[in-house]
């Protein structure tokens, strides 16, 4: 009975470093890859989501075939995937991405992080229709020649 306490402490003190650690941001469900582009998903209509709540793209630049996002976000963990309709619109020619923030958490921490993400499979539509791209609900409009 003695030792009913100290295994009590052991048990809480396993399920906290278990269940309230932080996880490592993940970006379509892989953790993040400095050394790679992630893929843009395609899905019409382009789903809402959660950025700009506690989750917000501070930068956005194109480097040789890759779009690359400074994201600054609150939590520890979560899911950050990039979305595309893939098609150019005829009124303003723009190729319209969105970032969506899958499972997001509420930690008290604000991280800064950089992602990117591959155009090459956008790259011929995007010079055939002289285009720009644009992430939606930011200001961030991008050439990519």
């Amino acid at each position: 009975m003695k030792n009913l306490p100290t295994c009590f402490y052991i048990l809480f003190m396993s399920f906290s470093i278990y269940g309230f650690g932080q996880k490592q941001l993940r970006v379509n469900g892989e953790p993040v890859n400095t050394n790679a582009c992630a893929t843009i998903k395609v899905l019409s209509p382009v789903p809402n989501g959660q950025v700009g709540i506690r989750c917000d793209i501070r930068d956005a630049q194109i480097i040789d075939d890759c779009i690359e996002l400074t994201v600054v976000y609150g939590g520890c963990n979560g899911n950050l995937e990039l979305y595309t309709d893939n098609k150019i619109s005829d009124s303003d020619s723009k190729l319209n991405l969105k970032l969506v923030w899958q499972e997001p958490s509420f930690c008290k921490s604000m991280i800064l992080v950089k992602v990117t993400f591959d155009l090459k499979p956008y790259k011929a539509l995007v010079k055939e229709k002289t285009a720009m791209i644009k992430i939606l609900d930011t200001d961030f409009e991008l050439y990519y020649n």
